[in-house]
């Protein structure tokens, strides 16, 4: 759950550390004071779209922290551990950092984040339910989504998602091989002529780069032979070459240690420079002879590579890639060559690919019949409740003509509020105030079954109001008892539910306006809820009515 909330120079919030408490809480306080702003805090923790104008002081960055108790949240804390991020007191930070230009910099733990991992991650963390949602309820992904959270069978969606991508893979690879086949006649013969002429080229893997190797040092041979002339008529051939200099100091320095031992070392030195010198200029000059010897390859060399670079141009290659060119040339051969062979095994993996996916989507078809009858028992007892006593909801399933990713049938929601009618779809059927109504009865339902441990409602509760918005109240502190829930209302009967109260309020500070949000407790809430009602919130009448509103629970 979130236990702490830390927000900076947001909106209009200068700075909030919120304590928040399992159960029901919701946030209350005149419209306007800004009390979805608390929910665009967290939601901005967990990878909401962040944007500069956000920032109330633009010569600042914009902070917010979010800290969850993981308590017995093993797929959380096994997306951490996967991600190789640390968890400390069994607790999750989330913190994210907008600057005035809109960028922002994210981190989970204390280790540097994306923004899709805070999203990711966020997903498991909470689950928001807007004001808008029954508009998304009319959407046919949504439906069944919703269906599939309520069933909670995740691992064959997966399962029937993964075998789809396996069959639309082989089917792709069968479609491009039979496309290949038929132009086969004149690919053929292309294919064949080319392989034939680069198969008389007789190309090694590596030879073009060891002729442009071996052409470069031939090219500079009357050079390097001129140098290595002079090296060793220095060093070895003049009258005071190196060599002979060096036994004369040789020596010279064998009589001196004859009359002073300390002149062995330098002695010794010179004997290895001497053999060092004259094993150099040996190697130096059967290098330059072998020169002369390579001169007359040269010519064979540069023609080799003349006939190598034309048919590299001639098949738009790099000489350097003519030899993996020429493979590729003979694997496509061998295809068109194996064609029928080929296809016939293909067809196969395909026609086994789709029998496992048709094997996967069936038990997934099954697994959501028996859901949905569920499913549809448990919305039409809310809408009952929310006094739509004759509404009946029905969940209809449509087979679609060819494999989908989401199975072989989509989802419908159906619904009648007339005895004796059909049913037909949500947007045809119900009332903007009904979906309003069907949206929350879905809503408490399918969240219920969910492993988000923390959900919020913004103002889920528009346009409901009198006992329908007691019965909201009570299916909002049910689910409180299962999960943390928060939950923006303007209903009194909604906040007198509540396990615990936040208010939220405009205030003037140094001639800038604020939104302050305070923890309610004892007669602060019974006044808030008493606000609410619309009466005098001073009265004892509207005093005793809001104490019993709370009693009622």
């Amino acid at each position: 759950m979130l236990s702490h909330l830390n927000v900076h120079n947001y909106t209009l919030v200068d700075s909030l550390d919120l304590e928040l408490q399992p159960g029901l809480t919701t946030l209350t306080g005149e419209t306007g004071a800004g009390k979805s702003l608390l929910l665009d805090a967290i939601g901005l923790a967990i990878g909401s779209k962040a944007r500069g104008e956000a920032i109330h002081d633009t010569t600042a960055n914009a902070e917010v922290s979010a800290l969850f108790d993981l308590g017995d949240q093993p797929h959380i804390k096994q997306w951490l551990e996967q991600h190789d991020i640390s968890i400390n007191d069994n607790e999750c930070l989330l913190k994210r950092v907008i600057t005035p230009q809109g960028r922002s910099r994210c981190s989970i733990n204390g280790h540097s984040a994306t923004l899709s991992q805070l999203q990711e991650l966020g997903r498991k963390l909470v689950n928001i339910h807007g004001q808008h949602e029954h508009q998304a309820l009319l959407s046919p992904q949504t439906q069944r989504r919703l269906l599939d959270r309520f069933g909670a069978y995740p691992q064959l969606t997966d399962a029937t998602e993964l075998a789809f991508k396996h069959w639309r893979k082989a089917e792709l690879a069968l479609n491009q091989a039979q496309e290949l086949a038929d132009s086969q006649g004149a690919q053929y013969q292309l294919l064949k002529y080319q392989v034939d002429e680069l198969a008389l080229l007789e190309l090694n893997e590596n030879e073009v780069k060891s002729l442009e190797g071996q052409q470069k040092r031939l090219a500079n041979t009357e050079a390097m032979q001129a140098t290595c002339a002079a090296i060793i008529h220095s060093g070895r051939d003049s009258e005071h070459s190196l060599q002979t200099q060096l036994h004369w100091c040789t020596s010279q320095l064998q009589s001196l240690t004859k009359h002073d031992p300390s002149f062995n070392d330098a002695s010794e030195m010179l004997k290895t420079a001497l053999i060092n010198i004259e094993e150099a200029i040996e190697s130096i000059d059967n290098t330059a002879q072998n020169y002369n010897a390579e001169d007359s390859n040269l010519s064979a060399i540069e023609e080799r590579l003349s006939t190598i670079y034309t048919v590299a141009r001639k098949h738009k290659v790099q000489p350097g890639a003519l030899h993996e060119h020429y493979q590729t040339l003979c694997t496509e051969l061998e295809q068109l060559e194996c064609s029928d062979e080929h296809i016939a095994a293909l067809k196969q993996a395909a026609e086994g690919a789709l029998e496992t996916y048709n094997a996967h989507a069936i038990k997934l078809h099954d697994a959501r019949l028996k859901a949905s009858k569920r499913l549809c028992k448990a919305i039409g007892q809310r809408l009952k409740a929310l006094n739509m006593e004759h509404a009946s909801f029905y969940i209809d399933f449509e087979a679609h003509d060819s494999p989908h990713p989401h199975g072989n049938h989509g989802v419908k929601f159906l619904i009648t509020t007339i005895p004796g009618k059909p049913a037909g779809a949500l947007h045809k059927i119900a009332s903007g105030g009904e979906l309003s109504r069907i949206s929350l009865a879905i809503q408490v339902v399918t969240a219920a079954t969910q492993t988000t441990p923390t959900l919020i409602f913004d103002e889920v509760d528009a346009g409901i109001g009198g006992t329908t918005g007691d019965t909201v109240g009570t299916l909002l502190r049910e689910l409180g008892g299962k999960a943390q829930v928060l939950c923006v209302t303007h209903l009194a009967q909604v906040a007198s539910k509540a396990h615990n109260h936040l208010n939220v309020r405009k205030t003037k500070q140094r001639g800038t306006i604020r939104s302050q949000i305070t923890a309610l407790c004892g007669d602060d809430i019974v006044a808030e809820i008493s606000r609410m009602v619309g009466g005098p919130i001073d009265s004892n009448e509207a005093l005793a009515h809001a104490r019993q509103m709370m009693t009622t629970h």
